[in-house]
């Protein structure tokens, strides 16, 4: 039994006084006890905003218009993203979730400096060492990054902690679980899985294995590529990646449309959006709402 379990600490998320709410539907993640926001908003793409108080101002926009869960990871900006999250959340714990990962990490030491991440991420494109995650499954560093994941974000716990774009081949699964299961007794985390693409998760999956409790995985509207886990009996969780699919693709559909093709490929679950422009966290909101 967890701590959250013993404790008796409440998992339901809820609106304060004086919120801009939009009509954002709240869901329960399959198999958990996890109450979260329909749409999820992701940290991929903050450290593209150059001053903090443009960063907080997105994060706020996405509070107001319902999100109540916020994905991120040591390797977004590498640690910025993480650090920009405590900001947030520190009045508002009760009322947000926080998902973070392990097995990716930045290439060197975390960064807070815009200027210096986009300097690593320009020389990267020709030296790709430079910006290039490090990989690394071994437990340690698992436990010293959520340590870390902790500090940056300012909380004692995170909700979900995902294995990054998971290698099943490098993992010493036993003993990841182990690790695991041990953090969410103590308090540190309520729930685990896997992120990334579906198929190098794919065996995972279709062996039962514990770590695939929580799926976050890549889908488009066109390519269907979360289909994999619903054929493996899998109710999607958490979906990402339609902003990148609709700019790659030569939709001709209006926005409403689009945003209701999103919702129907992932009907029960929430969807990750990551964006720099708050009146894209609006057109979302807005597009999804009946009428």
């Amino acid at each position: 039994m967890s701590v959250f379990e013993l404790t008796g600490r409440t998992l339901a998320t809820y609106w304060r006084p004086g919120r801009c709410d939009l009509g954002m539907q709240s869901i329960q993640i399959d198999q958990t006890q996890l109450r979260v926001s329909r749409w999820s908003f992701g940290t991929a793409s903050l450290h593209h905003l150059p001053r903090s108080i443009q960063r907080q101002r997105l994060l706020r926009a996405a509070v107001n218009a319902g999100f109540t869960h916020f994905d991120t990871s040591p390797f977004y900006g590498y640690g910025l993203a993480e650090r920009e999250l405590s900001g947030l959340i520190k009045h508002r714990r009760a009322e947000l979730t926080l998902a973070t990962k392990v097995g990716l990490y930045p290439p060197g030491h975390a960064s807070y400096r815009p200027l210096g991440i986009w300097y690593r991420k320009v020389v990267g494109r020709v030296v790709r060492r430079v910006s290039a995650p490090r990989v690394d499954w071994s437990v340690a560093e698992a436990r010293k990054s959520l340590a870390q994941s902790l500090r940056r974000l300012g909380t004692d716990y995170v909700d979900v902690l995902y294995l990054h774009e998971p290698d099943a081949t490098l993992i010493a699964a036993d003993q990841f679980l182990r690790w695991l299961e041990d953090e969410q007794v103590k308090g540190r985390i309520r729930y685990w899985g896997l992120a990334g693409l579906a198929p190098p998760m794919m065996d995972l999956v279709r062996s039962g294995s514990r770590l695939a409790h929580v799926l976050q995985v890549k889908d488009s509207v066109v390519g269907h590529e979360a289909n994999a886990l619903i054929e493996a009996g899998r109710e999607l969780q958490f979906t990402y990646g339609y902003l990148s699919d609709l700019r790659k693709s030569s939709l001709a559909v209006g926005w409403s449309d689009y945003v209701r093709s999103i919702l129907a490929r992932n009907p029960y679950g929430s969807v990750i959006i990551s964006t720099r422009r708050t009146e894209c966290i609006a057109k979302f909101v807005a597009g999804s709402l009946p009428g």
